[in-house]
């Protein structure tokens, strides 16, 4: 969300350069004395320490080739993959050299997944050449420290705002970034010109393919009920066209919008089973779905509050991404106006607004009242 607001926010004749570094393995080469030197700079009781690392180490893996007995290598850095605590090393280590772009100036930085991105924006290409490249020799160092590969060849970056190409060069180690025009972080098709046409044709293509689907299986002689529908919906083609919606949803046109309310409206007459010519409110209704705007505003507003409540770093993190004139400013004023006495009665036209808003609340075992966002 970084480098999509970052994109968004730009003023009129400032571009925006992103780097999209690619590791090489990064969970699997993760050294494991870095990551027992990590957790103890973090102040981790030494016992949790101990813990962790006889987590880590003595594990060993064997390769069988061409039906020789293989013999047991042991492993000296890596995290096991799908285990609860195996991300976790990662991040701690990770944390060290976020530290180090925090002391570069005008240097933004964010993770995708274990593959880190820096951006700068800025009226002048030279201050962008610079920045950028001190972050990237930071890599490199931080990367040699650590015992951890840069895939230079599958790094890339891209010049946002800028209408020519190879603007910048820029290097990891040695290697020269190849420029990539529309880069795809995480599945999010990003283009160098405001918009998002592109993604937002790529998904709207794939959402109406599992219209389809949902189609094929809403038959009214053998198809399951309507919330059984309505299930498959949200699991098959919602899950799909929203995918890191709270992203991207502010950076598309209102054409594109208009899109993902066509697809919404089509997935509600099917759901709710009535002809493709009643009205798109009436279906909805019908369907019990909720307008396709709605979703992008609820999971941003989850996302800053989850941001702000893990502490001053993250808050100022948060204020970044949405600034005072953001949307969801307007959704979370009216929530506390609802709830500024968290304890009161309720009112029934409050818990019918709520509602609407997609707030729950819930009362945690301490007795502590908390506020829960709908998805």
């Amino acid at each position: 969300m970084q480098v999509t607001s970052a994109v968004r926010r730009r003023k009129d004749g400032e571009k925006t350069a992103a780097v999209f570094i690619d590791y090489a393995c990064a969970f699997d080469s993760v050294d494991h004395g870095c990551i027992v030197r990590e957790l103890l700079s973090f102040g981790v009781e030494k016992h949790l320490v101990a813990w962790i690392a006889g987590f880590l180490k003595w594990r060993t893996a064997r390769v069988r080739v061409n039906g020789a007995p293989p013999e047991d290598k042991r492993l000296t850095c890596g995290v096991p993959h799908g285990s609860v605590l195996g991300q976790l090393p990662f991040i701690v280590t990770a944390d060290s050299l976020s530290k180090r772009h925090n002391c570069i100036p005008g240097l933004q930085h964010g993770f995708f997944a274990d593959d880190p991105t820096v951006v700068r924006t800025s009226a002048d290409r030279s201050a962008i050449q610079q920045t950028i490249q001190k972050g990237l020799d930071c890599i490199t160092n931080w990367s040699a420290e650590y015992y951890m590969e840069v895939s230079a060849e599958k790094t890339e970056y891209t010049l946002f705002g800028a209408r020519e190409t190879n603007l910048l060069s820029l290097k990891v180690g040695e290697t020269v970034l190849k420029e990539e025009h529309t880069p795809r972080p995480l599945g999010l098709t990003m283009q160098p010109h405001k918009g998002l046409s592109k993604h937002v044709m790529r998904m709207n293509a794939a959402a109406n393919t599992r219209l389809m689907q949902l189609r094929a299986m809403a038959s009214p002689e053998w198809g399951p009920e309507r919330e059984k529908l309505r299930a498959f919906y949200f699991a098959l083609v919602q899950a799909k066209m929203c995918c890191g919606v709270a992203s991207w949803w502010l950076g598309t046109s209102l054409s594109d919008r208009e899109r993902f309310e066509r697809v919404q409206a089509q997935a509600a007459h099917i759901v709710a089973g009535i002809p493709k010519a009643a009205n798109r409110k009436d279906a909805l209704r019908k369907a019990r779905l909720k307008p396709a705007n709605e979703v992008p505003h609820r999971r941003a507003l989850e996302y800053y509050l989850r941001l702000k409540a893990k502490g001053p770093a993250h808050a100022k993190v948060a204020d970044s991404i949405f600034p005072p004139e953001r949307p969801i400013h307007v959704r979370l004023a009216k929530v506390q106006h609802l709830y500024s006495t968290i304890d009161s009665p309720e009112k029934p036209h409050d818990a019918t607004v709520l509602c609407w808003l997609g707030v729950s609340t819930s009362t945690s075992p301490r007795g502590s009242s908390r506020v829960d966002l709908q998805a």
